[in-house]
């Protein structure tokens, strides 16, 4: 394969310029005026609510703590923490597939109803053992993990494609700013109703039985994932840019549209920036929960009330968020809220277990990524190539989920050397432990995120 010389390259992004305007103007011509917004907006919401309440039913806390029942090995249940991320990678193929399908619609439908299939395996791993007292292998439920999700990647990243073809640019703002607060709707009021009724019920049920609970909720989750789907049956499947190619054209065009992501430059820029933040993040996830639970001592009480806080704040930014991005202002609205959002490791650095409270700062504060979450993949998806975006969208999203992942396990093995070390620093007078060693450092990462968007140029 030659390399690409500076020539190519510029002919390259000239040809990515030349081909949006041409597709925009097909597609917006294939589409009735009629559905680019309010009827588009209105199934994408009804639809995420659906979504978002098997989905909070079936994944995090639930899906952790009915696995913790097994009793898996730590290098087991750390595997279970990160598969999700690791797994949904695979939307890098959603391009090669949905063109093998000729359709994103259905490609984004039958990967989605698939894997919940393969999700409704887990629950089910509980049978034997309330039956019988007989346990399936652990490793079966991080097959069935697994599948669920790779098969989930490539449907996310079809159905975000899919979306940006029904709307026009214009209006990706409001779509995906309600969007988002449907699912925020969601997250604050579902995990800690169906967690209270599961209690009580789990309550009244005998040891071996109460993993009957937890079959019930990934039931339900799952049965109103796979109705979510009804909502946006009746919206048109945009056909873009897919074609019947033949199978060598198809790998080289999946490869050539890697170089092209690449070769542009802001879209390389922005890409950076959003791996660069997910590694950030992912740095702390272990330290955050074992300082909030082991040092700082808050229990899952406070621990809800203060995600609520949170995500409650995120409500009303979410909707202006939208709001700026449909004006443009997604590049100065993303550098100022990344920015200010890493002030919240702050308050996790003198949080103390007489001063606990401090931590309330950082969820406040976090509330800003109500800006962060909707500018950031606004601005990805305007310097992507209009509707032959899944590509992009799964390097933005998914690939970065998989930094967030590795991050995590190097974060969590860094915690346990500098704990086993009792490692300390001074600075200013200050003495930092291991956890705040590894807080200050996700600070200055997540600080200088937003210098990756500077170079980005958002007039084409």
């Amino acid at each position: 394969m030659s390399r690409l010389n500076s020539q190519s390259v510029i002919g390259i992004v000239g040809n990515i310029k030349l081909r949006r305007g041409k597709i925009l103007a097909q597609h917006l011509k294939s589409i009735d005026a009629s559905m680019r917004l309010p009827v588009v907006t209105r199934a994408v919401v009804i639809s995420q609510l659906l979504f978002s309440t098997g989905n909070v039913l079936t994944t995090g806390g639930f899906l952790y703590y009915y696995a913790n029942a097994f009793s898996p090995t730590a290098l087991q249940f750390s595997l279970l923490l990160i598969l999700p991320e690791l797994a949904e990678t695979s939307g890098l193929f959603a391009r090669p597939v949905a063109m093998w399908v000729r359709s994103r619609k259905r490609t984004w439908l039958t990967c989605l109803l698939m894997g919940r299939l393969f999700a409704l395996g887990v629950p089910l791993m509980a049978v034997p053992v309330i039956i019988a007292g007989r346990e399936w292998p652990f490793e079966l439920i991080i097959i069935g993990v697994s599948v669920w999700y790779v098969l989930q990647g490539i449907s996310y990243a079809c159905f975000i494609s899919w979306l940006t073809d029904l709307a026009p640019a214009t209006d990706w703002g409001k779509l995906f700013a309600r969007r988002k607060l449907a699912m925020l709707t969601i997250m604050i009021v579902v995990p800690v109703v169906a967690g209270q009724l599961r209690s009580q019920w789990a309550n009244a049920l005998p040891e071996q039985q109460k993993l009957i609970t937890y079959v019930s909720i990934f039931v339900i989750g799952n049965a109103l994932v796979m109705l979510s789907v009804l909502p946006l049956l009746k919206l048109p499947d945009v056909a873009g840019w897919l074609r019947p190619p033949a199978e060598s054209d198809q790998q080289k065009s999946t490869i050539r549209t890697l170089i092209e992501s690449f070769a542009d430059r802001s879209l390389r820029w922005m890409l950076l920036h959003g791996w660069w933040l997910s590694f950030a993040q992912g740095l702390t996830q272990s330290a955050f929960f074992r300082y909030q639970v082991n040092v700082l001592h808050i229990p899952v009480e406070t621990y809800y009330v203060l995600n609520g806080l949170m995500l409650l704040i995120q409500m009303p930014l979410t909707m202006l968020a939208g709001s700026l991005s449909d004006r443009g202002m997604d590049k100065p609205t993303l550098f100022w809220s990344v920015t200010a959002v890493s002030g919240a490791m702050l308050f996790w650095l003198v949080a103390t277990p007489e001063t606990w409270w401090l931590l309330s700062g950082a969820y406040v504060v976090w509330g800003l990524f109500g800006f962060v979450n909707i500018c950031g993949r606004n601005l990805l998806l305007k310097l992507s190539p209009l509707s032959d975006n899944t590509t992009q969208v799964a390097l933005f999203r998914q690939v970065g989920g998989m930094f967030a992942a590795v991050a995590g396990l190097l974060g969590g093995w860094w915690l346990d050397s500098l704990t086993e070390a009792n490692t300390s620093l001074i600075i200013a007078g200050l003495v930092l432990g291991p956890f705040q060693i590894i807080f200050l450092t996700s600070f200055l990462a997540r600080l200088t995120a937003g210098l990756w968007v500077l170079p980005i140029r958002t007039q084409k």
